[in-house]
Formats: structure tokens, C-alpha cells, sequence
């Protein structure tokens, strides 16, 4: 006995039908939403009328549609839906899927390539995979810089990847695509490629030293010791970025050298000596190098002054007096930096002046930062009660960080802290409590009113 529906309502929206070039997730949205559009005539026992649209009949959810689809001359355009006929559960669907994917010119099976892609990795999804390497192994140069240019990162690396492996482009021309792309692992992919070169220059080496991807600096950097460059590290010491300044400190160790004295050469030299120098002398120096670095609490550029920070606190040189005047700085970067400094010096911090801070007025990272130190400061009464009015407050992130230290709220003496609470301080937390309860976990506020008998 089949079940056919009486009733199938009214006829569904039709589904816009992706455009050619469209990635692989619209056209796997269009198909799911196309056939639960033809579920119900699916499930007749009778062969139910096909679409009139091609791209329907692809999707349909009758795997008899599906197939005499198939069988009929099929729009360069849906390339893209054979692709997924190709790993169809249905096997007639497939075989007939894979009949015409085979006997398609290959001009559409690239530009399908992120579907290809995309659907290589379900049970039936390999054929296609398969297919177009077999395609692109001639070498067809436009082919290969369209898959090289496609607008889905999971193309590019898929086709960068086969470039690496087959030795597909000059050093030169890796070196190049690592510098332009911008997704990060074609940007490794191609640096370590054109590193990886025998036909390596140092022309080209020095390109991906200059890289703006400090993924490709380290890269190039850690390459410089096998190539015998070891002296072209200098300049790398004050990047950026701490990897490779890492990287560079390294380099110059496995060449006999120090770093340190490079850092503290440019900090005397240079009064304007960027944030990687700085942050470089903390990486490497020692506590005698504060005093190069004190002076540039007070720089200028906010990077400086983050950079000075983060070395004086690496050396164990920080003054935490001196850093608790820096958290107002109109530097969120500073102020984060200053705040990590301060966490372990935090019960000596006067609790009136974070308090202070945390007011509605001060800027949101200076509120953060406050809250931070209280809380680093331990389970205190001074704590909870800092938290309570903040756990509503306009700034998700501060607000979630107040509800995040009231709900871990445990003193170890919370005994002694109740006793010694004088009723009229009890009746105003037990009337702060009840405000900030709707924001509160209805666990959280039963567990504070047991630990403070209100």
C-alpha cells in the first residue's frame, strides 16, 4: 500500500537558482531546499510529473527524477548540481551523474571546482575530486591561474597545495602568491614552496622577508639559517611581531651571536625606536635594562608605551605604583597590558581607587581593566559588591564579566565576613542582590543568599 497525499497545499516558492561562480554552500542550500520542496510528491508510488526547470529536476526528492534529468542535455550553468548527483545515496543517480561530468569540457568543471571541493569528503563524494585532477594534469596554464584567482579560500589552497606538490611555479611566482593572497595558508603554503625551492634567490628570499604576513616573515626568517644568511637577521630583530622577532633572536643565536646588545644599541641611539625594539630588549635583556625601558612608559605612541610595559613586567622590573597611574591611559592596548602586569600585585592596589573607575563615566576599557584587578584581588565583600551593579551594565563584555565573578563568588571566611556585617550593610546587599537577580542565574542568587545568610 503507497501513501498519495490528497492534499499537498498550495504550490512552494520556487528556490532562486544560485548563479554561475556561486560557492559550493548556496548550492547545497538550493538543493536541500528544493527537495524538501518536492518531498511529498516523492513519496507517491507513481512516478510523479518532473519540473519543467532543469535545475528542479535535479534536486527533486525522486530519485527517478533525479536520474531522467540526467539522461536529458544538461545547462553548463548546473554543472555544479551533477557535481552533487555524483555522490548521490541513489546509485542509478550517480552512474548517470557521473556519465555526464565525464563527457563535460573542463572549462565548468573549474569553475565548479569549489562544490568539487566541498563535497569530496561525503561517502560517494570522490569521483568528482578525481575527475578534475585528471583534468588539470596537462597543465593548462589559464586553468591552473583560475584555480589560482578563485574567490573560495578552499579552492586556492586545494590548488596551491597541488602547485607545491608538482613543482608547478617558480619560486618567484610562490614568493609572489604568498605576499597577495589573503587567506593565511596559501600564504604558508606558497612561502614554504618557494623556500623550499632549489631555485631560490636571495632576491626572492628577501621579498618574503618584507611579506605583510608575519606568518611568511617567520617563514623566511627560519629559512635564513639554512641558507647560509645569518647576518640578514639584523633587521628582523625589531619586527612587529613577537614570532618573528623570535625567529630573528634565534637566528642570530645559532650564528654565535646576543641580541640583547642590538636592542640596547637602538634604545640608546634612538629616542623615536619603534615598539618591536622595546619589547624585543624585554624579550632578551635583564633587570639591569630597566632603565632603558622606564623612560618609555612615556612615549608618545601608545605601542611604545604597551611594548614598555609588557618588557618591564617580563624583566620583573615593573614598579606596580607606577604602572597604577598608567590605567587611565586612553590606550585600551596599554591598559590591557598594564592590568596583566598588575593581576599579581592586585591586593595591594587601593580597592577605592578601582572602584572609583569602574563609574559609568570612565571609558569602557579602564572599567574593564578595574574590574579585572578586583576580581584578581580575591572573594572579598568588596568584590561582590562591585559586581552587583555591573551585571546590567551597556557594555556586554563588562557585564559579563561582573556575572562571571558573581557566580564564582566563594570566599574561603565567608562565615567570619557575615558576622562581621552590620545589619544596615546586610539589609543594602540583600536590596543589591535583588536588582541585579534578573540578570543572575537563579542558582547563583540562591547559593549567595546561603553563603551570606541573607
Amino acid at each position: 500500500m503507497t501513501y498519495e497525499p490528497t492534499d499537498t497545499g498550495p504550490e512552494p516558492a520556487r528556490e532562486p537558482v544560485p548563479e554561475p561562480g556561486a560557492p559550493a554552500r548556496e548550492w547545497v542550500d538550493y538543493d536541500l531546499a528544493t527537495r524538501r520542496s518536492y518531498y511529498w510528491s516523492a513519496l507517491s508510488g507513481t512516478l510523479p510529473e518532473p519540473p519543467s526547470a532543469p535545475a528542479e529536476a535535479l534536486c527533486h526528492g525522486d530519485g527517478r527524477v533525479r536520474e531522467a534529468a540526467l539522461r536529458r542535455p544538461v545547462p553548463g550553468a548546473l554543472l555544479p548540481l551533477v557535481v552533487l548527483r555524483c555522490a548521490d545515496w541513489a546509485e542509478p543517480v550517480r552512474d548517470a551523474a557521473r556519465a555526464v561530468l565525464a563527457a563535460a569540457p573542463v572549462e565548468p568543471l573549474v569553475a565548479a571546482a569549489d562544490t568539487v571541493l566541498g563535497t569530496s569528503a561525503r561517502r560517494h563524494g570522490g569521483f568528482a575530486l578525481k575527475l578534475l585532477e585528471e583534468r588539470l594534469s596537462d597543465g593548462r596554464p589559464p586553468l591552473w591561474r583560475r584555480m589560482f584567482g578563485d574567490g573560495s579560500r578552499r579552492v586556492r589552497r586545494w590548488a596551491y597545495r597541488q602547485a607545491a606538490e608538482s613543482g608547478r611555479l617558480t619560486a618567484a611566482e610562490f614568493a609572489e602568491a604568498a605576499r597577495r593572497d589573503t587567506d593565511v595558508i596559501v600564504q604558508v603554503t606558497c612561502a614554504s614552496a618557494a623556500l623550499a625551492s632549489a631555485a631560490l634567490t636571495e632576491a626572492v628570499h628577501d621579498r618574503l622577508l618584507t611579506a605583510r604576513s608575519s606568518r611568511v616573515r617567520v617563514a623566511a626568517v627560519t629559512a635564513l639559517r639554512r641558507t647560509g644568511r645569518q647576518d640578514r637577521a639584523g633587521p628582523l630583530l625589531t619586527d612587529r611581531s613577537t614570532a618573528v622577532r623570535e625567529c630573528a633572536q634565534w637566528v642570530v643565536r645559532t650564528a654565535g651571536g646576543d641580541p640583547a646588545p642590538h636592542y640596547r644599541e637602538a634604545l640608546t641611539r634612538a629616542a623615536d625606536a619603534p615598539s618591536g625594539t622595546v619589547a624585543g630588549l624585554g624579550e632578551c635583556g635583564g633587570a639591569e635594562d630597566a632603565a632603558l625601558l622606564r623612560p618609555r612608559l612615556d612615549d608618545p605612541r601608545s605601542a611604545v608605551r604597551a611594548a614598555a610595559v609588557g618588557a618591564l613586567h617580563r624583566l620583573g622590573a615593573a614598579d606596580p605604583a607606577r604602572l597604577a597611574t598608567m590605567l587611565d591611559d586612553p590606550s585600551p592596548a596599554v591598559v590591557r597590558r598594564v592590568a596583566a602586569a598588575l593581576e599579581a600585585d592586585a591586593r595591594t592596589l587601593p580597592a577605592g581607587e578601582l572602584l572609583t573607575r569602574l563609574a559609568a563615566g570612565h571609558p569602557a576599557h579602564v572599567r574593564r581593566a578595574a574590574l579585572r584587578l578586583l576580581h584578581a584581588g580575591g572573594p572579598g565583600l568588596v568584590q561582590l559588591r562591585a559586581a552587583l551593579p555591573l551585571v546590567e551594565d551597556e557594555d556586554a563584555a563588562l557585564s559579563g564579566a561582573a556575572r562571571m565573578l558573581t557566580a564564582r563568588w566563594s570566599p574561603p571566611d565567608a562565615a567570619k565576613l557575615c558576622a562581621a556585617l552590620p545589619p544596615s550593610e546586610r539589609a543594602l546587599l540583600s536590596a543589591e542582590l535583588d536588582r541585579a537577580s534578573p540578570s543572575l542565574h537563579p542558582g547563583t542568587v540562591r547559593m549567595l543568599r546561603l553563603i551570606l545568610r541573607l
